[in-house]
């Protein structure tokens, strides 16, 4: 193609883009870099990124981003459309890289500033986004998508700045946060938090009553004004609060200690988990130690997911009160939680010596064993009469299912899975081994097809669910990718490839991806991933002819002939390179020419019986079937001897 040819097409896709009509861009944008007018012409490509976002097809757009970088390394604009792909395609630390190398080679980019400010906020990094935001608002100070990203951060910091103890520097920000329109329950109950902490309790009242206001239907709002009372030795105005509001502390009498107790036992009762350990704090520094408020903090960080406390916690509450046996439970659940099946054995027996019930540290013992090494025929029954005596706890299904998949019955522990997953969906342990099943039955399923189909349906679901919960688990997308591979479910499998290599970069999973665009029939984005393969690897002779032979199925026939010349020119040709190079002729309609190329493929490459029997077609194409019966025969003769020997 011609500079005018180019500029010509080029200007159509403009106005297909202006027109918002992405889809005909694409085909244009597509054609031209199939045929390799990228590499002269790098912004096909960049324009491709931004037609394939345009289209939220995201992980397309990274591969079509990357390869215009590939080109054009030092262009800020490329970095900068790399990394809204990557964040719009949830993969937010590359989006960081991505954008800090847009404002490399573009230092004044507002939008590369905002852009990075918001995907250092959703990497949790709110100092630094706030430091982007104020740096870009200097240069553009009414930018209101720069404000609200400032104010983002701000408050996030805010919070954080509140939980590291920092009470003043966290009531200054909310403040400020507060009159600059961030506000709404959480703002205004941390700012009570701040005020209660730092002794300005009617300020704080004043906020936890502003934080009703906004959600006047959550009942548990109510008891923050009644912390703040009871933090600042107001017990007589907190015990009258309670009582106007309906609350009650229960059958103990009405003192501080008790009213405080009901406090974290109302935030455990209803989750709130944070409310919980930051009344317990308020409790063990208005009246000190306590065993029962430690095991209620250790609770609460349990379900916080922080272990690290939730054992230093309970362990406390042990040392305040050996007699109770609540908090070794509590230490029991923390190690099934970490799935520490040694610890929890340990645990187990450190309870037992301690005078724990046996038959409650009996499901913990057999959940322990069900997980270490020892055979499933073993500890079978031993979980089947735990659930016969517990109950219809998920942590024993999932024993179970486990123990009949180690046993060969994966059409048992399937069951086992799936109660669980009704019970949580969100147990990836669970999901796992339920996709595990399915891949097993569908191995195993036998010939009957209603039968097969079933089980591949069940397991595909099963495939999507999962990776909608955790789509960074690039073992089981592997998997998913196999199995639409597997169906020959090909623009599926090319798709979720293309999501896998847009986080993972694999000249393997490239090679195919290529592989999966060629069998889909998309042969103009084949076309590419082989051009952008060859860049790297200029005498791969199978991936010139996958180049080849897409740009002949996109009836761009000419130029495949004429890179198939060039490279057999370039490079001793192979049996294989001559007789692509034939037959394009002969599709052309150079009969003479593809003829004489047989030729010279016959005469390198006698052995090869396909070069004797291209020249046969080629006669018969012409009528001459005499010399095409001849040429026929050698083949024969010649593929005969092969097989001999």
């Amino acid at each position: 193609m011609g500079t005018s040819s180019f500029q010509a097409q080029f200007k159509r896709v403009l106005e297909a883009g202006q027109k918002r009509d992405y889809k005909k861009a694409i085909i244009l944008l597509e054609d031209m870099a199939a045929r390799g007018l990228a590499e002269e012409h790098p912004e096909i490509l960049l324009y491709l990124a931004r037609s394939w976002h345009s289209e939220s097809m995201f992980a397309r757009a990274v591969s079509c981003a990357r390869s215009y970088l590939a080109l054009s390394p030092e262009d800020g604009a490329g970095w900068f459309f790399l990394g809204r792909s990557l964040f719009s395609n949830g993969d937010f630390e590359r989006s960081v890289h991505a954008f800090r190398k847009s404002l490399e080679y573009n230092p004044v980019s507002i939008d590369a500033r905002t852009m990075l400010g918001f995907a250092l906020l959703k990497c949790r990094k709110p100092s630094l986004a706030r430091s982007i935001f104020e740096q870009a608002l200097n240069d553009d100070p009414d930018n209101e998508k720069l404000n609200q990203g400032y104010r983002n951060a701000l408050f996030v910091e805010a919070v954080r700045t509140y939980r590291r103890g920092d009470a003043e520097t966290a009531r200054q920000m909310l403040t400020f946060l507060i009159n600059n329109d961030i506000d709404g329950v959480v703002p205004r109950l941390y700012l009570g938090h701040a005020l209660r902490d730092l002794g300005y309790t009617a300020e704080a009242m004043g906020q936890y009553e502003a934080a009703m206001m906004f959600a006047p239907d959550d009942p548990s709002l109510v008891w923050y004004p009644v912390s703040a009372l009871i933090q600042s030795g107001n017990m007589e105005g907190a015990l009258r609060l309670m009582q106007d509001r309906g609350l009650s502390a229960g059958a103990e009498d009405p003192s501080g200690p008790a009213v405080l107790l009901t406090i974290i036992k109302n935030h455990i009762d209803r989750e709130e988990w944070s409310g919980a350990v930051e009344a317990s704090r308020s409790f063990i520094k208005a009246h000190g130690d306590s065993a029962q408020v430690q095991s209620l903090m250790a609770e609460a960080f349990r379900n916080l997911g922080n272990t690290h406390l939730a054992l230093a916690h309970f362990r406390r509450a042990l040392s305040l009160d050996r007699s109770n046996p609540s908090p070794h439970y509590g230490i029991l659940m923390v190690h099934i939680g970490m799935r520490d099946w040694v610890s929890l054995v340990a645990a187990v027996a450190e309870a037992a010596k301690a005078g724990c019930d046996p038959d409650a540290l009996s499901l913990y013992r057999v959940l322990a064993r069900s997980h270490l090494d020892i055979p499933p025929e073993d500890i079978l029954s031993e979980i089947q009469q735990e659930i016969h005596t517990a109950g219809a706890i998920p942590e024993l299904f999932l024993a179970l299912a486990l123990t009949y998949y180690r046993l060969g019955l994966p059409d048992l522990a399937s069951g086992w899975y799936h109660k669980v997953l009704e019970i949580h969906p969100d147990d990836e342990e669970a999901s796992i081994g339920f996709i595990a099943c399915c891949e097993a039955l569908l191995t195993d399923g036998g010939s009957d097809k209603a039968s097969t189909s079933s089980r591949a349906k069940t397991l595909e679901n099963a495939y999507r669910a999962y990776l909608e919960r955790w789509s960074d688990n690039t073992a089981i997308r592997r998997d998913y990718i196999r199995f639409l591979a597997d169906r020959e479910r090909w623009v599926e499998a090319a798709d979720a490839t293309e999501q896998l290599l847009s986080g993972e970069r694999s000249a393997a999973l490239e090679r195919q991806l290529a592989l999966f665009r060629r069998k889909a029939g998309q042969y103009r984005q084949a076309a590419i991933l082989y051009r952008e393969q060859l860049r790297a690897d200029p005498e791969n002779r199978t991936l010139l002819a996958n180049l080849v032979f897409c740009l002949d199925r996109m009836g761009n026939s000419d130029s495949a002939l004429k890179l198939m010349q060039k490279a057999n020119r370039v490079f001793k040709p192979d049996a294989n390179a001559l007789l692509i190079e034939g037959r394009l002729l002969d599709h052309a309609g150079e009969h003479d020419q593809a003829l004489e190329t047989f030729r010279k493929a016959v005469d390198l490459f006698p052995g090869d019986f396909r070069c004797w029997d291209e020249i046969a077609a080629v006669y018969e194409k012409r009528n001459i079937h005499e010399m095409a019966a001849v040429y026929r025969q050698k083949a024969r003769d010649v593929a005969k001897k092969a097989v001999v020997r």
